[in-house]
């Protein structure tokens, strides 16, 4: 039973700071020399697509267990997920339908100066459809959000609590995607999975026939000169390997706390999220934390 000490008003989902984090960025910050600063636009993007693009190609095929082969995709930069999703959205929504799956996540919609073409609707056909993997919504992937993907034309997929998923599920979410993987844009999310919040880097992976690819391809370009090379070499010093260690204990912390609480234990999904549809009347202290019939927990474990 949830007590009033254990409720709260407004939780958002919230990353959570990893030590192996901070220790990343604090050896980031030593491989940046004047030299760096001067050459940013130039041998900074040469190691940006010949360096660190294959380097997070292969930790994606690593985390997907080898589901996802990124070779044949092609990879853009901006000042942050948000940025460049924001810019996607607005781009196509000047001719076209953007969905969003119905309680997935708000920031595909606050950007937008045309949101009488952005709708929460599962009826994607013909729209560009958007989705954060795992969904924010439950912290799973359904069969119902694989269906609105592939009606869509096209995908936009935050790649962003995926990190945080045990190996089986990371595999099994990868190869569910594989046969929409080709329409979709990949925004790979840096900060909530991995907790690079400090700076914050935009990579987007897109086939290289993407149609969108090709329309955008200019102003995508231009865009990548200004990526972040802070963020860029910290997630190439990262210990992954110590960040899932934490994951696993924090997914426990997660676990004793709604069995303590003699709440549903539901161990699929990431540890971020759980959401339930109650049964009966909702007492009125947890409305709050109700949308569309569905009651979302938003978990920050202890750092340590």
């Amino acid at each position: 039973m949830l007590t009033d000490r254990n409720i709260e008003r407004f939780r958002p989902l919230l990353p959570i700071g990893y030590k192996a984090t901070a220790a990343a960025y604090q050896s980031a910050i030593n491989n940046i020399k004047a030299d760096t600063l001067s050459t940013h636009y130039t041998n900074g993007i040469e190691f940006f697509q010949n360096e660190f693009i294959p380097y997070l190609k292969n930790s994606l095929l690593q985390l997907s267990s080898g589901a996802w082969d990124l070779q044949d995709y092609m990879a853009y930069a901006a000042g942050s997920d948000v940025d460049f999703m924001t810019h996607i959205i607005e781009a196509v929504a000047a001719d076209n339908r953007v969905c969003l799956f119905p309680g997935d996540w708000y920031g595909f919609l606050v950007g937008a100066s045309k949101q009488d073409k952005i709708q929460w609707d599962t009826k994607s056909h013909g729209a560009m459809a958007c989705l954060c993997i795992p969904s924010v919504r439950n912290g799973i992937m359904t069969q119902g959000m694989f269906d609105f993907l592939e009606r869509a034309d096209s995908c936009l997929l935050n790649i962003n609590l995926y990190p945080t998923l045990t190996d089986e599920e990371r595999y099994a979410v990868a190869t569910t995607l594989n046969p929409i993987l080709e329409k979709s844009i990949l925004s790979i999310s840096f900060s909530r999975g991995f907790g690079l919040t400090a700076s914050q880097l935009g990579v987007i992976l897109i086939h290289r026939e993407h149609p969108l690819r090709k329309r955008f391809e200019t102003q995508w370009r231009w865009f990548s000169y200004y990526f972040n090379a802070i963020a860029a070499h910290a997630y190439m010093a990262l210990d992954r390997a110590a960040l899932q260690k934490v994951d696993k204990q924090r997914r426990q912390w997660v676990h004793n706390w709604l069995h303590t609480r003699k709440l549903p234990v539901v161990n699929s999904g990431s540890y971020y999220v759980k959401s339930f549809r109650p049964q009966g009347e909702i007492p009125d202290k947890l409305l709050p934390l109700m949308r569309n019939n569905v009651l979302r927990l938003c978990f920050k474990p202890p750092q340590t």
